[in-house]
């Protein structure tokens, strides 16, 4: 069966994976669907570095305000839209770009993962921690051989989906098991240039006013506890909202959870064999583009001389 084509761009927070994909987008006639776990939200522009109208280009974007903050969202979700619009864009002529960063979402989607069906609107792991809470989690990720515990039940949830997809995939992590056919892009970049840029990224939605923003969907009636507002850069300034924190205090802890998270994609990208890292060197960001550009269509030129 042939495999409908597709281009992924990912990479950690703030090095620039939507600026390419416009780019890309505009100069392959693409769109682009969104890999992110928070921009599907409405409301939730500054904090999830939403790409604006100016910044799009007029580029078609999927995934992006789509949702009410108070619905749920996970990556089973993901990936049955995301697939639907893949073939659609294929059918359509159209090569899609995916662009994120959330691990899970893109690696679920890449290789085919089997998510565990939903139980009345909920997986089993939600509804395993409803019936008999956090512990129950963190004893099903020891049946599974885990050491490294997430510290909150969210988290916990998305590995145990993730450990039971992979059961029996004996190559989950092989090139060859890829279900899309398409070049897999990451974006790395010295890790003191990233730190810097997401620091000044973190200051930029403050001064764009991230706490007005929180504050509007709190006074909306959404309930803080709700999935959307568990993001970074969302459950640090609902204590700045209370007043139980400072506005500074809650910038530097963005900063610095921000600094980790990144940290965190990295190390879920490195089990992801298949990625062809692109670094921008000294090079100016338009030759780069257009570097990246030509391997796209090489990529591409020689899938068709292999007759595929």
């Amino acid at each position: 069966m042939k495999k409908d084509k597709l281009i992924t761009i990912l990479g950690p927070t703030a090095s620039g994976k939507t600026e390419l994909a416009v780019y890309l987008a505009g100069e392959l006639g693409s769109s682009i669907i969104s890999g992110d776990a928070f921009q599907i939200y409405k409301h939730l522009d500054i904090g999830t570095a939403k790409v604006t109208k100016e910044e799009a280009k007029g580029i078609p974007h999927f995934l992006v305000d789509e949702l009410e903050p108070d619905e749920p969202y996970s990556a089973a979700d993901f990936q049955e839209k995301a697939a639907k619009i893949i073939h659609d864009e294929n059918e359509a002529g159209r090569i899609p770009i995916v662009c994120g960063g959330t691990g899970l979402y893109i690696q679920g989607l890449l290789e085919g993962y089997s998510f565990l069906p939903k139980v009345k609107g909920r997986s089993r792991w939600e509804a395993l921690l409803e019936e008999k809470g956090k512990e129950a989690l963190i004893a099903a990720l020891r049946d599974f051989g885990e050491t490294d515990i997430p510290p909150d039940p969210q988290r916990m949830m998305r590995k145990l989906e993730l450990l039971e997809a992979g059961e029996g995939k004996k190559e989950a992590n092989k090139s060859n098991s890829l279900i899309y056919d398409g070049p897999v892009l990451g974006i790395a970049m010295d890790r003191s240039v990233l730190y810097d840029k997401i620091n000044k990224r973190v200051h930029l939605m403050i001064e764009a006013g991230l706490l007005k923003e929180v504050e509007s969907i709190l006074a909306s009636g959404i309930s803080e506890s709700a999935q959307s507002l568990k993001g970074i850069g969302y459950k640090e300034m609902i204590p700045v909202v209370k007043g139980e924190r400072t506005l500074e205090e809650g910038e530097a802890l963005i900063r610095k959870n921000t600094r980790h998270f990144a940290k965190r994609q990295l190390t879920w990208y490195r089990r992801m064999p298949y990625i062809h890292w692109v670094e921008q060197g000294p090079s100016a960001k338009d030759i780069w583009y257009r570097e990246i550009k030509a391997y796209v269509i090489s990529y591409f030129r020689g899938e068709e001389k292999d007759g595929r």
